[in-house]
């Protein structure tokens, strides 16, 4: 693909990823995306032919944007417990700073999603995944349970809280709310990484 035409895809991922934090991505249309992308109607559908296809890359380049965050929360810690407990309460603050966005990235299909995701989103997961990997092994994890089970207990709990809060009217996940999750993701991972001195 030339300059020009991954330019215009970014542009259009870039103005459907501002319409979804402002608007949500249900009150936006494709049209408003193209307009506020500045780009032809023949650019926005060769990159983007469904609105599905667009809504997967937003909630791709949210991803992107969240992961960003939860990793530089990892490189300040200075300890496992710091660590587990910063990640969780940075997660639930990126949820409230971006609830629209949020809510496409906890309501998203993963078939659908991967099958979209531009191969350069699949190496930033990759490399996202590989520093928590590497993170955690620093804090004497063994590499059991599998990380994809390590995930679930470290921030499958504050996902349920920020689904009830943006999808039900739950409790926001603020303050004391945050604090209560974070310990309890310390509790389930502690026994699978050394303690802190």
């Amino acid at each position: 693909m030339n300059a020009r035409g991954s330019t215009s895809r970014d542009a259009i991922v870039r103005a459907a990823l501002a319409g979804a934090r402002d608007r949500g991505w249900e009150e936006i249309s494709m049209q408003e995306v193209r307009l506020r992308a500045g780009v032809s109607n023949g650019s926005l559908f060769h990159h983007f032919p469904t609105r599905q296809d667009l809504e997967s890359a937003v909630v791709a380049a949210g991803l992107v944007e969240h992961d960003g965050a939860l990793l530089v929360e990892l490189r300040m810690s200075t300890g496992a417990r710091e660590g587990v407990r910063g990640v969780v309460v940075r997660h639930l603050a990126w949820v409230r700073e971006n609830p629209r966005v949020a809510v496409l990235l906890l309501s998203a299909r993963p078939p659908a999603l991967r099958a979209a995701v531009p191969p350069e989103v699949v190496e930033d997961s990759r490399r996202f995944f590989a520093e928590v990997a590497a993170w955690l092994r620093r804090h004497g994890w063994s590499g059991q349970p599998a990380l994809p089970v390590v995930n679930a207990l470290w921030l499958g709990p504050a996902n349920d809280v920020a689904r009830g809060w943006l999808t039900a009217g739950g409790e926001e996940p603020a303050g004391a709310v945050a604090a209560v999750v974070a310990d309890a993701a310390w509790h389930a991972l502690r026994a699978h990484l050394r303690v802190d001195a």
